[in-house]
């Protein structure tokens, strides 16, 4: 998967269906992540993530995501 901008990252991220495919996502589109982008995809999923340096706000999406995958039921 190819990204050309950031809402590229986005619309993948909104359409994935697991938490899997939203981590293998914002993985792939590490360069494209900047504070606006953190912030859609956070409140995607209905969380707020603090400011604070870009790197550690990316780093914090991919914890929240890897948690939700934990607990993420395919029915």
């Amino acid at each position: 998967m190819i990204f050309e901008n950031e809402m590229d990252v986005i619309n993948a991220f909104l359409d994935a269906d697991t938490y899997d495919e939203k981590y293998n996502i914002i993985r792939l589109a590490s360069d494209l992540m900047t504070d606006k982008v953190i912030d859609t995809l956070a409140a995607s999923m209905d969380t707020v993530i603090a400011e604070g340096p870009t790197d550690r706000r990316y780093e914090e999406l991919k914890g929240i995501i890897l948690t939700n995958r934990k607990f993420e039921v395919i029915r």
